[in-house]
């Protein structure tokens, strides 16, 4: 970024983020392509006004020299040339006679004044040759007023100066901080909140040799309050602030209007909140929101932690007050969420009663995932003092329990005749959690009724409960196979959803719907709108992500995006303990084996986790169909039909079906296998994908009792369910033999006759219809004897070895002898 054509670069960070640093190694490691590279960096903190500009115009004059040129003064149309004075003018006049393109580095400019139109200002100035202005700054830059953002800047956030997880290994690393003994990087950056010059605190404290006993947090959050205590005792106006530093570090959010409520401001003769909160800001203590529509500032993670440790040691009393009166003006404000967790932050567990009484409907319709966390704080017998609460406590014990071991589920009783929607949603969720899946699903119906607020009118807290509603009614129908449904909930959730997590879940889960429903382009769509959401926290993360990873990746597998697809579900990794959509990861992993010939360990793989939720695939559950027809599909791969059709022979589920008729093909009962495929095909409760592969099914049937024209038909119905849809992975799922016969019928195939049958299985009917001669030819080619020696020693010519060769490749889908003889030993003829 510093390093780019821009005429403006403006570096914004508070305290500790690094500016300077990036300044002084920039410049001694590039050639500034504006020039010379003029001006100050760290400059003193008393370095403040005329003083900041007399450093400036000293640099200036020692690098080119007094100059001869004079150019006329330009005095902005818009804004003052603020602040007045002679010494600022000279810094004009020095600019405008500069010789040759120039670099203006100017650090910390805040120390100034405002470092928005002192940038305006001097870009007016600029020399003939042009001038490039790169500015650091505390404060933010809103640039006001009617001109607009100059068209060539670049603005580095807070954001971009946090250290990445290479750049923190590099500085553990450098510090000599062995991460394996010492601490791992994720308590450094999470205790340093990757600010850079925290970091730098942090190893330092790890790699002290004291540091070899005792807790690693503690050590970097010692150090760091040390350096924080030397902040604001060192600078007398911090110091005259510093009962309002604590009250509004207790502050989440920290605007204006709750600053105003912890702290006095206003008063004849005093700054006001917002003059505060802007010099907290200007010494670098907190950081401004600029997009906020209220003046909005935060203090980074690692500072606010240090100053509320400080504060409850030094006036636990004071912080105490200013979280309840933060508590009462977010309750004022309608906004409960964040009033409950300023109560618990003060530890008034009467008032979190009172909030959690009043407003639980709306807490957990729209806070679920932030409920878990919230009350795991709140002691346990607080909590049993009332039934409903230490329900909701043990329904959130279930939600977070690992699947093979889950909490017993808590009955959620309705209070009274008819419940509301908040209950009826509370008792989805225990049921669902608690494996009884259809029983989930039954409440959907009422819910599914429930008022969809007008996006114009509504508010956001309006829509945020239904929207929450909305995404649970999708998330419930999708585990019972009602996908359409499913979908049309979800999407509702999606729009009320707009700005908060449940837009991302939405897509994410939508991705899964049509992945499922057999519409990978749709799918890709949804999934490329889950990912323009920003990360969640990582115990919402969890919750969160693997719907739309799932889905993508069964997309993408059913495009034969094999790679991109076994990516994905790497990424995932093995399913959760408490991942609800674990079935589905196990679905999409068994499919995978099968496209990738790797069919032993993919059902092993899934059969080992399917031990590990006894019981979850039952009670309406559609990842039972789902497993037991891909485990089947991975049996006939196997060549094991028996243990094919004890698995789903005695099924009537629709998603069991295309395997049913696949298993009567490879035993060579096309009449079965066409009855399979006549009785489904029109099963709206197939999926697209079912749907082409019942077609190819019955399109191979339909050959094997030489009714070619009924196999024309089936193959057209699959080919144009292929266009339209874009799953081209149906096409794999027969053997390549079978395939290249269907390929002579007439209708051109999505993929080569060289692609198909990829990790299909051979038909054990053709084997088992090879003559004792073409047997004995098998057994002989697995010598490795010449086409001659066979010829020899069954007494046959050579011509005739040849033919019986071309049978026996023929009738196991294969091309070669080396081929034909591992895929007989596959199917268990060798």
């Amino acid at each position: 970024m510093l390093s780019g054509p821009e005429r403006v670069v403006v570096v914004r960070g508070p305290r500790f983020s690094g500016k300077t640093t990036l300044l002084e190694q920039w410049l001694s490691a590039n050639s500034p392509p504006g020039g010379s590279a003029v001006g100050i960096i760290d400059p003193a903190p008393d370095l403040t006004g005329d003083r900041y500009w007399q450093s400036v115009v000293s640099t200036l004059r020692s690098t080119q020299g007094p100059g001869d040129r004079t150019a006329p003064e330009v005095e902005s149309p818009r804004e003052p040339a603020d602040p007045p004075g002679e010494t600022y003018r000279e810094v004009r006049r020095l600019v405008r006679a500069w010789t040759g393109p120039l670099t203006l580095v100017l650090d910390d400019l805040h120390l100034a004044g405002d470092p928005e139109t002192f940038v305006r200002d001097l870009l007016r100035q600029a020399p003939p040759a042009g001038i490039r202005v790169l500015v650091t700054t505390r404060t933010a830059m809103q640039w006001r007023g009617s001109a607009a953002v100059p068209a060539d800047s670049v603005i580095v956030t807070p954001v971009d100066l946090l250290l990445t997880d290479p750049e923190l290994a590099a500085v553990a690393e450098f510090a000599g901080v062995n991460a394996l003994n010492r601490a791992p990087l994720s308590v450094i950056a999470a205790e340093t909140g990757r600010v850079a010059g925290l970091v730098g605190v942090g190893v330092a404290a790890l790699a002290a040799p004291s540091s070899a006993r005792g807790d690693p947090t503690h050590r970097i959050r010692n150090e760091i309050d040390r350096v924080i205590v030397g902040v604001l005792a060192g600078d007398p106006e911090l110091v005259s602030y510093r009962g309002d530093i604590f009250r509004t570090a207790a502050a989440t959010p920290l605007t204006s209007s709750a600053a105003a409520v912890v702290i006095d401001g206003g008063v004849e003769g005093e700054p006001t909140v917002v003059d505060r909160l802007a010099a907290f800001e200007r010494h670098g203590l907190t950081v401004r929101i600029p997009e906020a529509p209220e003046p909005t500032w935060t203090y980074p993670d690692p500072v606010r932690g240090s100053i509320l440790r400080m504060a409850a040691t030094e006036s636990p009393d004071v912080l105490r007050d200013a979280r309840l009166a933060l508590s009462n003006h977010w309750l004022q404000c309608g906004r409960p969420h964040t009033a409950f967790v300023h109560a618990i932050d003060a530890e008034h567990w009467g008032r979190v009663l009172e909030i959690l009484r009043d407003h639980w409907r709306t807490l957990y319709t729209t806070n679920f995932l932030q409920m878990d966390g919230d009350l795991r704080r709140i002691p346990a017998d607080v909590l049993e003092s009332e039934p409903l609460f230490d329900t909701l406590r043990r329904m959130h014990s279930q939600f977070s329990a690992p699947k093979d071991s889950p909490a017993p589920a808590p009955a959620i009783a309705a209070s009274s005749d008819e419940p509301d929607d908040a209950e009826r949603l509370m008792r989805m969720l225990s049921l669902r959690m608690d494996g009884q899946f259809e029983a989930a699903a039954a409440e959907c119906g009422p819910l599914s009724r429930l008022r969809v607020p007008d996006l114009e009118s509504s508010t956001q807290a309006e829509r945020d409960g239904p929207a929450f509603v909305f995404l649970h009614l999708g998330l419930s129908l999708i585990l019972v196979g009602r996908i359409d449904d499913a979908t049309q909930m979800l999407r509702r959730a999606h729009r009320l959803g707009a700005g908060s997590f449940v837009e991302r879940d939405a897509a994410g889960k939508l991705t899964l719907a049509n992945a499922l429903l057999g519409y990978p382009a749709d799918a890709d769509s949804w999934w490329d709108e889950e990912r323009r959401h920003p990360q969640l926290p990582p115990d919402s993360e969890l919750v969160v992500r693997p719907a739309g990873m799932i889905g993508a990746a069964l997309a993408r597998l059913d495009r034969l995006d094999i790679d991109s697809a076994i990516g994905l579900i790497t990424d995932l990794g093995a399913p959760a303990d408490r991942e609800e959509l674990w079935g589905f990861a196990l679905y999409v992993y068994g499919q995978i084996a099968l496209s990738t010939g790797t069919a032993a360990d993919g059902l092993r793989y899934v059969e080992h986790h399917m031990r590990r939720y006894p019981g979850m695939c039952d009670h309406g559950a559609v990842v039972g169909p789902l497993l037991d027809a891909v485990r089947a599909d991975l049996h006939l791969a196997l060549g094991r039909s028996d243990e094919s059709a004890e698995l789903v022979g005695n099924s009537s589920h629709p998603l069991t079906a295309t395997v049913r008729a696949r298993t009567r093909l490879y035993e060579g009962d096309h009449e079965g296998a066409l009855d399979i495929v006549r009785h489904y095909y029109g099963d709206l409760r197939c999926t697209q994908r079912d749907s082409v592969e019942l077609s190819l099914v019955g399109a191979a049937a339909s050959m094997g009792i030489s009714a070619r024209e009924e196999a024309v038909q089936h193959l057209e119905r699959a080919v144009t369910k292929s266009a339209l849809t874009g799953l081209v992975r149906p096409f794999t799922t027969l053997p390549r033999g079978t395939m290249a016969r269907l390929a002579n019928l007439g209708p051109e195939l999505p993929v080569s006759a060289r692609e198909t049958g990829t990790g299909a299985p051979s038909s054990p009917h053709a084997a088992t219809a090879l003559t004792g001669r073409e047997h004995a030819i098998l057994r002989s080619l697995e010598t490795g004897e010449s086409v001659t020696a066979i010829a020899d020693r069954h007494f046959v010519s050579v011509n005739t070895v040849k033919t019986q060769l071309r049978a026996v490749y023929r009738k196991l889908g294969v091309r070669s002898r080396s081929t034909a003889v591992d895929e007989a030993r596959r199917l268990g003829l060798l």
